[in-house]
């Protein structure tokens, strides 16, 4: 269970171009994790509405062919327990890849984050896409592998 969860985390850190990150974009994806690396650290980041900024109503999460989350009205309460199971979450900038194909954002990116109460940071390694559809995340899928490093 703590795999899948750190999974799910791990998956949900997609975001545009490096340069997109720094500062604020066109791109949605790189204004949802704008959002999300903020709404992580606050006790009542994660609602419906701010969700619904960015991801359609069916929005579905996939990571190792596994459907993680579906919905906007589930992933408040998904991320909230992911909130609740760790102490830090870092997106590593800038990117290691990042790309546009039509409406499908493809990645490669590397995330660290360690579970409450432990004291080992893991760091693992996403690739996969989002489909955006009338400007917004419809699909996500990653394929994570976590070093433990």
């Amino acid at each position: 269970m703590k795999q899948l969860i750190l999974s799910t985390l791990m998956a949900f850190m997609l975001v545009g171009s490096p340069a997109q990150a720094s500062e604020k974009s066109n791109n949605i994806l790189a204004d949802m994790f704008t959002w999300w690396n903020g709404a992580i650290k606050s006790e009542n980041g994660f609602t419906a509405e701010a969700f619904s900024r960015y991801f359609t109503e069916t929005a579905e999460i996939n990571v190792n062919d596994h459907l993680s989350v579906k919905g906007v009205e589930n992933m408040v309460p998904h991320f909230r327990r992911i909130q609740a199971a760790t102490d830090y979450v870092e997106i590593m900038l800038p990117f290691e890849e990042s790309f546009k194909n039509g409406d499908r954002i493809f990645t490669y990116h590397l995330i660290k984050a360690r579970e409450k109460g432990s004291e080992n940071t893991t760091t693992s390694h996403l690739m996969g896409y989002a489909i955006i559809v009338d400007g917004k995340i419809d699909y996500i899928h990653f394929l994570d592998v976590n070093t433990g490093k």
